[in-house]
């Protein structure tokens, strides 16, 4: 426990900005931590009561929090980083727990990359001194790192600065690091190839087959990767963290399971249950899917908000089928003129490439489709309309599903819904330069922007959808044997 003085001391040492919490070892303990801030005086009222043994940082709004735990985890990096420099990590604010190659560093993020910083904990399959796997962990919203001198509840003894962060405050983020924590590395991430389309019949039992898939028993071999022997190994106090459920709730979700024929038994060995889950071809053929439809690799935190990931990865997909559909339109007109596609640019232009408003403007119109406009330029987007079909729900549950309104708010009994990550929208802004010189009422009547000197006019939001979307083989004639 942290004695008083030490308590004082260690606050009148951090930056005033600094939102903190207190913490039993490396965790919160209030209700809704995430949700409201607690000021520094009752911080030290936790701490001079004995309730609280250490102070936590929140991150997020400015503040990145990269977790190097372990050697193979620093390997990591320096392997993510490629060509760039590592030079700012030894600058910038960092401490210790005083474990062998485990340390914290703190880089300041300016607001305008904000939206596009995601957590990330990326497992390096190599276990270390405590028989844990070692992890490259990148902080934002939603978490806190535990700072000095708080206890570590393993050592027993506190967290220490390897630079003040009054002596050295936090270096501002390089590009390259903003980059990495945009862009999901799901070659090195724990991940589970997850067909969105599967949701619809089995709901919340597919989780446990997820589960087991990802913890298949052949990931311990030598080589440490998965060959698919079919029997995956979980505790349930593990499977509960991660699927932000009770044990009671597991052990229930493992029972409906085995009745639907996603696993085919399970057993207890101690703590461990071996789950002997069902193949991919037997599972979509107890679904009596025609189509398989979209499958996205997603990281096992994620499991817990299944549903709302399922309306995502159909978005992505429909998206994606746009495209594809309007270039080949593209091409047919080019070809009824007798002109070469192969060597005429595209019109097309994707959400990302768009020009996007960065401040919050008035949708002046809505519709059917995620983008959509009649402009000199063509862009695409998905119908809420086909997703609802491919999902089995109502247009109005996928608009909530894609509303940040309703993902960032825990449900009102239960709680949940806390690790869902925010949507990225940007509202499409069409440049209308024959309006040079045009009256400022005027245009605030007709909904347009005045930005950079120019007059805009707004289209509906992009949503901005990142899964990484992959196909799977699957042998027919299990399907077939199956459905006969």
């Amino acid at each position: 426990m942290l004695k008083t003085l030490s308590a004082s001391e260690s606050l009148l040492t951090l930056p005033a900005e600094w939102i903190l919490e207190p913490v039993i070892g490396k965790r919160p303990y209030r209700k809704n931590w995430t949700k409201t801030d607690i000021d520094r005086l009752s911080c030290l009222a936790e701490l001079e009561s004995g309730k609280a043994t250490g102070l936590g940082l929140k991150l997020g709004n400015g503040l990145l929090a990269v977790d190097i735990d372990g050697e193979s985890a620093e390997k990591l990096l320096k392997k993510l980083a490629g060509e760039n420099e590592l030079s700012d990590f030894a600058k910038t604010t960092a401490w210790t727990s005083g474990r062998p190659g485990r340390k914290q560093c703190l880089f300041s993020v300016p607001e305008t990359a904000w939206h596009r910083i995601k957590y990330q904990k990326i497992l390096t399959g190599i276990s270390g001194d405590d028989g844990k796997e070692e992890c490259l962990e990148f902080r934002w919203i939603g978490h806190q790192s535990v700072l000095p001198p708080s206890i570590h509840p393993s050592t027993g003894k506190p967290y220490t600065w390897i630079n003040n962060p009054l002596e050295s405050p936090p270096v501002q983020a390089p590009e390259w690091l903003i980059e990495l924590c945009e862009n999901r590395h799901s070659e090195y991430a724990t991940t589970v190839n997850f067909p969105a389309r599967l949701y619809a019949h089995f709901k919340g039992q597919l989780r446990i087959w997820l589960l087991a898939r990802r913890y298949d028993l052949s990931r311990w071999s030598p080589g440490g990767k998965p060959t698919g022997c079919g029997i995956g190994t979980f505790t349930l106090l593990g499977a509960s963290r991660i699927l932000n459920l009770c044990k009671r709730q597991v052990y229930e979700l493992l029972r409906k399971a085995k009745e639907s024929g996603l696993i085919r038994d399970f057993k207890r060995k101690g703590k461990q249950f071996n789950i002997y889950y069902t193949s991919f071809e037997k599972v979509v053929a107890i679904a009596g899917l025609e189509k398989i439809g979209p499958i996205a690799a997603i990281e096992i935190d994620e499991l817990s908000n299944l549903h709302i990931l399922a309306t995502e990865i159909e978005a992505q997909h429909q998206q994606k089928l746009a495209l594809y559909c309007k270039r080949q339109e593209e091409i047919e007109k080019l070809k009824a003129q007798g002109k070469d596609p192969g060597k005429i640019p595209s019109r097309i232009v994707q959400p990302k490439t768009l020009h996007t408003c960065e401040i919050p403007a008035r949708v002046l119109a809505r519709g059917p489709r995620f983008a959509y406009g009649n402009s000199d330029f063509e862009f695409y987007g998905g119908k809420q309309e086909t997703i609802a079909n491919n999902r089995g729900l109502s247009k109005s549950t996928v608009s909530r599903h894609l509303c940040n309104s309703y993902r960032m708010e825990p449900t009102p009994v239960q709680q949940k819904r806390s690790g869902v990550p925010p949507i990225i929208k940007k509202q499409l802004l069409e440049k209308l330069p024959q309006l040079k010189g045009m009256p400022a009422d005027l245009g605030a009547e007709d909904g347009l922007l005045f930005l950079h000197e120019n007059w805009w006019k707004p289209h509906p939001n992009i949503y901005l959808l990142e899964h990484r979307l992959v196909s799977a083989r699957l042998r027919r004639s299990r399907i077939q044997a199956k459905n006969r």
